[in-house]
C-alpha cells in the first residue's frame, strides 16, 4: 500500500502563526498557487491513486479538488470529518508562541494521544488493499498523527525527520512483513 499524505496549501492564519484547528479558514493566493504547482508536479510525474480522502474543511477540500482535477482522478473524493484538524479548544485563532503550554488542560485542546488515537480509529475504518494507492488530504497536526500510526508507532509524533510540508507529498510505503518507508515525493 502507498499512502500519499498531502497538507493543504497556505492560509493567512498560517502566515500569522494562528492556531486554526476546526475554523474553516480558506487558502490564500500563495496557498492556491502551492497546490496548483503541486498538482502539476503530480500529473507530470504520472502519480496515480485509487482513492482520494479529504478533510471537509475548505482549505483541504479545495486542495483535494485541485489535485483531482489536474491529475484526472476518475473516482469520487471521499470527505471524512475524522480527518479534520486538531481541536485547538480555547486557543483557536490565538497566535502561537513557544511559551504556550498546549498540554495545559485549561485550554481544552485535543491532546497528542487523543489525536493519534483518532487517526488510528479513522484509518482502521478503511479497508485498504495491499496494492492500493491512497491520497489523504488534510492538515498538519492530524496528518502527523496519521504518519505516526502508519509507522506502527515506531516514529514519535514529534519526530521531524519526515515532515509533512505544504506544497509537497509525504509518501508512505507500507508492505506486509517490511519496515514502513517514508519519503517526500518532491525535493
Amino acid at each position: 500500500m502507498i499512502v500519499y499524505l498531502v497538507r493543504h496549501g497556505q492560509t493567512d492564519w498560517n502566515n500569522e502563526k494562528r492556531m486554526q484547528g476546526h475554523r474553516d479558514i480558506p487558502m490564500n493566493e500563495a496557498g492556491l498557487r502551492q497546490i496548483r504547482e503541486l498538482a502539476d508536479k503530480l500529473a507530470k510525474a504520472g502519480i496515480v491513486f485509487d482513492r482520494l480522502i479529504s478533510s471537509p474543511l475548505d482549505r483541504a477540500k479545495t486542495t483535494a479538488e485541485i489535485i483531482a482535477e489536474k491529475t484526472d482522478f476518475a473516482g469520487n473524493i471521499e470527505f471524512d470529518g475524522d480527518f479534520i484538524e486538531r481541536d485547538c479548544g480555547l486557543l483557536e485563532g490565538v497566535v502561537w508562541t513557544p511559551e504556550l503550554d498546549l498540554d495545559d488542560p485549561k485550554y481544552n485542546m485535543e491532546t497528542i494521544p487523543e489525536m493519534t488515537e483518532r487517526a488510528r480509529i479513522t484509518l482502521k475504518k478503511y479497508d485498504f488493499g495491499e496494492d492500493e494507492r491512497v491520497m489523504i488530504v488534510s492538515h498538519g497536526a492530524i496528518l502527523t498523527a496519521v504518519r505516526t500510526v502508519l509507522s506502527d508507532d515506531t516514529m514519535d509524533y514529534f519526530d521531524r525527520r519526515e515532515p509533512i510540508i505544504q506544497g509537497n507529498v509525504l509518501c508512505c510505503e507500507k508492505r506486509e512483513g517490511k519496515e514502513t518507508v517514508f519519503y517526500n515525493l518532491f525535493k
